[in-house]
């Protein structure tokens, strides 16, 4: 077995997108120190749920099963350890544990990438400015990336292409269905000249409630987000969202104050997005410097706004002070620093600095026994990276 077929069986198990996702990847070096604990029978075998201990083994056999139908199709698997995964999205949370790949990511090694979306409902000048915008980005050397969506997007990715530049498109399905319906020739086109991308196994149908998920996505692997037309309930704001989340610059094209489909880009701009009326507005933010240097720095914990919940299990309730009692025994291998903590939260939610002024221990090994007690379902984050114990482990 490669490497890329823990990561699949990873993804398999505990889903995409999910917050108990991450809090194993910040726990174990990767995948394959799981499954070759979970093979010795290793103490940790505690912290998976009743379900994940009956699912993790008929989850490799798929697993193995996804990589050979993923290879003979041609694609290809890049998962967080590999070469060619973006770099960019190894800075996100819920980074994708494997990406399915047709066509070449070579692209995203070099130049910026900027992310153009909008809605499918469109108007004439919505259009009109996602061309002229994406092909001047292209014709300049960006990499356009977009969700392959009818309208404004599909606009973004031809032309990109007809300007001789690079495109990246994510899905929100596996790359072997017709989605949107008809779009065989484009898709082919863009893998000439860049990439179709998805972390959806193959036969995986499109259905709403996946689209939010891949959004982190499409903004998590550029340096900006920019968001053509839309109104307040469009996606795209939900990607100019994560975007904002990430630490990413966000950009907006304003439009009709007399059109719907513009009171989602006016209130990006109201609230700080940079106003875009040319490529040049976008181009200037890099100038000459390092690309490298236009990223803001991502906090190890998830942001207040994180919306990415699909497969996350519903949150319990935060312990009301003065309930505390003991009845239910600590695991036996949580370790000292875990066990240490615990009972620091036997009251209201701390903040990251309050346990470690109360507990001494260093930022690193504090977030490392965090992890492990909620990993174990003992503790739940909050927003404003507060913690609290669970009510049902009091």
């Amino acid at each position: 077995m490669t490497d890329s077929v823990y990561w699949i069986w990873f993804q398999l198990l505990f889903g995409i997108g999910t917050r108990r996702a991450e809090l194993f990847l910040n726990y174990f070096a990767g995948p394959k120190e799981l499954y070759d604990g979970l093979l010795t029978k290793a103490p940790f075998c505690e912290m998976l749920s009743e379900k994940e201990r009956s699912a993790w083994q008929p989850a490799m056999e798929q697993a193995q099963n996804l990589q050979s139908r993923t290879l003979r199709k041609g694609c290809e698997i890049v998962t967080p350890d590999h070469p060619r995964y973006p770099r960019l999205l190894l800075q996100i949370y819920s980074k994708p544990a494997a990406l399915y790949v047709k066509g070449d990511l070579s692209c995203l090694e070099k130049g910026i990438h900027i992310a153009m979306v909008g809605t499918r409902n469109h108007t004439e000048y919505g259009e009109k400015a996602a061309k002229m915008l994406a092909g001047d980005l292209a014709r300049n050397g960006a990499t356009v990336v977009s969700g392959l969506a009818k309208g404004i997007d599909t606009f973004c990715h031809k032309a990109a292409l007809e300007a001789g530049g690079h495109t990246i498109g994510v899905l929100g399905c596996g790359l072997d269905i017709d989605y949107p319906r008809g779009s065989a020739s484009l898709k082919s086109a863009m893998a000439k000249r860049g990439a179709v991308i998805t972390e959806y196994p193959l036969g995986t149908t499109p259905r709403p409630g996946l689209f939010p998920i891949r959004n982190r996505v499409i903004s998590g692997m550029c340096h900006g987000t920019v968001v053509v037309e839309a109104d307040k309930s469009s996606g795209s704001i939900l990607t100019a969202e994560h975007a904002l989340e990430q630490g990413r610059d966000v950009f907006a094209v304003p439009g009709s104050i007399f059109s719907i489909r513009e009171q989602g880009t006016h209130a990006l701009i109201r609230d700080g997005a940079k106003l875009v009326e040319s490529a040049g507005d976008i181009l200037e933010e890099y100038g000459h410097s390092s690309i490298k240097n236009s990223v803001r720095p991502l906090h190890n914990f998830p942001p207040e706004r994180t919306t990415i919940t699909k497969g996350i299990p519903a949150a319990v309730a935060v312990e009301p002070e003065g309930q505390q009692s003991f009845s239910m025994p600590l695991p036996e291998n949580l370790t000292h620093e875990a066990r240490g903590l615990y009972p620091l939260l036997k009251s209201a939610a701390h903040t990251v600095d309050e346990l470690a002024g109360k507990s001494g221990l260093e930022i690193a090994r504090l977030h490392t026994a965090l992890t492990e007690l909620e990993i174990y379902g003992l503790v739940q984050a909050l927003p404003g990276r507060r913690f609290a114990r669970c009510a049902n482990h009091s």
